[in-house]
């Protein structure tokens, strides 16, 4: 698995120097294990909302904070809070998903895309 921790300092270090505004990723399998996160975002008791919302759940709680699913699609899925304290975006790839949360200002689409070219580094690997 230290590709996969490999992979998520590399996402971190490229989305910081590119301004992409995300500030926390997980990477969970199939079976809805924690695989890694960063430190500062912890997901250890909300896989099962996720594989909801993999599943078509409409909107879900993460860590105290509602969502609300904005856009589902094969390339990913965005939740967004209403109340303008950030996004959720779920990339899945062959094994798991690629989760992180996005601060209120991102470009939805522009993270989307960074965050897909970091999925398909992980395919395979789980």
């Amino acid at each position: 698995m230290n590709e996969i921790k490999n992979i998520i300092d590399e996402l971190g270090i490229a989305a910081l120097e590119s301004n992409i505004k995300i500030a926390g990723v997980a990477v969970v399998s199939d079976s809805g294990k924690i695989i890694q996160q960063t430190s500062n975002w912890d997901l250890t008791h909300q896989t099962q909302i996720i594989q909801n919302v993999i599943k078509g759940d409409n909107s879900f709680v993460i860590n105290g904070t509602k969502f609300s699913i904005i856009n589902s699609t094969e390339e990913g899925i965005i939740g967004t809070n209403e109340n303008g304290m950030g996004h959720i975006l779920i990339m899945p790839f062959q094994g798991g998903v690629l989760v992180s949360y996005a601060m209120p200002q991102a470009d939805l689409s522009q993270a989307l895309s960074f965050l897909k070219v970091y999925a398909m580094k992980m395919d395979e690997m789980l």
